[in-house]
């Protein structure tokens, strides 16, 4: 089945809540007995592997204004904690690198948020050296940063790139005036397409654009000249997520209860019309929800099957460790999952007392492990190798898995997976649905917790 045969009812058909799985097991999972300890436990683990690559992130919770969609942890109004901040940022930045030992190369980092240039040029120095002072960074370290086209400066984006950032990605959303009004966005088409190609004559390299389908007021006509302006830019990728409306987690997007809002049936038409058009114009899909140019490098890991995913999304860096720092930062090391408190000022006041802010975490099982390599090659690949699975683990895929193949059946009847005697593969129809595919391998998935993801499509 080709990508003009995916239907809208087929759609509907396997649109449900379901996990991204940037981790398996999910956050759900994740307990409060988990503590500070464990933490060093895991971060003394983890430094046995000394000459093993790291991934960092660093969160910035900050920003002017709240857009009205947004679901990220984020503070208002707060230029008078930003210091403070910075300065706990450090802390646990030193902290954690003294438990890693010599375990410090860094191949890469991740700034996300908020809006992470919400930071001045001072300020992204300070961390970025703090960073840099405590990690040894690969030469060919990929270093990104999330950004706002309508708040950040030239002499913001010049200042990243003299500190050596060379990803970055935009939040765009939608183009449609009338559409960002409703949400609280204010770029133009002109300040969006003038700031890529301030980026792109810098050197910044994997320039992203996020869009949202789903939002208030959205409609064919407004949505195509989106992508159509959005393709005209010819960003290196592409991301396009389904707008969730949880107005009982996030009260502040209970403005938009008043708006009108696509309907089933209208949100998967624009899902596919963006789908198509870009795969029209060149883009590879990543995923069901990312899309690259063919030179770029994660569709350029995906033909060679060397794509990988964490936190911070699809990635051709095999760091199997990532360390967060900062206020709800996730770190995964030493297959234990390490998240910190979300709250800004608790955060610092943890840190500030020589504690380690963590709010929840959990340490994996064999079967957890296994089961997120799985999931993971399937998101990442698109196919299991069943004798790299073998090898890798002692255990006859088919024989540990057959409840799972049983019901892999099901997609197997749709057209959505091959599998033969060695390899599990999934093809072009099915990767439009490779979350529900996984989801298949969730020993944890229930009924009574799929109400906490966002929906497949």
């Amino acid at each position: 089945m080709t990508d003009t045969q995916i239907t809208a009812a087929l759609l509907m058909k396997y649109d449900r809540p379901g996990p991204r799985y940037t981790s398996y097991p999910t956050v759900p999972e994740w307990r409060d007995e988990f503590d500070a300890a464990a933490r060093e436990d895991a971060l003394s683990a983890a430094a046995q592997h000394a000459s093993v690559p790291l991934s960092a992130y660093a969160h910035i919770p900050f920003c002017k204004s709240r857009c009205a969609y947004c679901g990220c942890n984020v503070f208002l109004n707060a230029a008078g904690l930003v210091e403070r901040y910075l300065s706990c940022l450090q802390q646990e930045i030193a902290q954690a690198a003294a438990l890693l030992g010599v375990r410090r190369t860094v191949t890469q980092c991740h700034w996300g948020g908020g809006t992470p240039t919400f930071l001045d040029e001072s300020q992204m120095e300070r961390l970025f050296h703090a960073l840099t002072a405590a990690f040894s960074f690969s030469p060919d370290a990929e270093i990104a940063i999330e950004t706002n086209p309508a708040s950040v400066s030239e002499k913001q984006l010049r200042c990243l790139r003299r500190l050596g950032f060379n990803r970055i990605s935009f939040g765009v959303q939608d183009l449609d005036p009338a559409v960002q009004q409703a949400v609280c966005r204010n770029q133009t088409d002109t300040q969006t397409r003038a700031v890529i190609d301030l980026c792109r004559a810098l050197g910044f390299r994997g320039i992203n654009v996020d869009l949202i389908y789903g939002l208030p007021l959205q409609q064919e006509r407004g949505w195509s000249a989106t992508i159509d302006q959005v393709i005209s830019m010819r960003p290196d990728r592409i991301a396009i997520y389904s707008y969730a409306h949880l107005p009982q987690r996030f009260p502040h997007q209970a403005p938009l209860d008043g708006l009108p809002r696509p309907d089933a049936p209208q949100k998967y038409a624009l899902f596919a019309l963006a789908r198509q058009r870009l795969l029209d114009a060149g883009y590879h899909a990543i995923g069901m929800d990312h899309f690259a140019l063919p030179g770029d490098e994660l569709a350029l890991a995906l033909t060679r099957g060397a794509l990988n995913r964490n936190f911070m999304g699809y990635t051709v860096q095999h760091a199997p460790d990532q360390v967060g720092f900062g206020a709800s930062a996730i770190s995964e090391v030493a297959d234990c999952y390490i998240q910190n408190v979300k709250d800004a000022g608790a955060y610092c006041d943890a840190v500030e007392q020589g504690i380690a802010p963590v709010e929840r975490g959990m340490r994996l099982t064999r079967d957890d492990v296994i089961r997120r390599w799985v999931i993971r090659r399937l998101m990442c690949a698109f196919t299991v190798d069943m004798k790299h699975f073998q090898q890798k683990f002692g255990a006859v895929f088919n024989t540990y898995f057959a409840q799972e193949m049983d019901a892999l059946k099901y997609y197997e009847q749709e057209g959505m997976v091959t599998v033969d005697a060695d390899r599990l593969n999934v093809t072009s129809l099915g990767a439009v649905f490779i979350r529900n595919i996984c989801m298949v391998f969730d020993a944890y998935l229930k009924e009574q917790n799929k109400g906490m993801f966002s929906r497949t499509i």
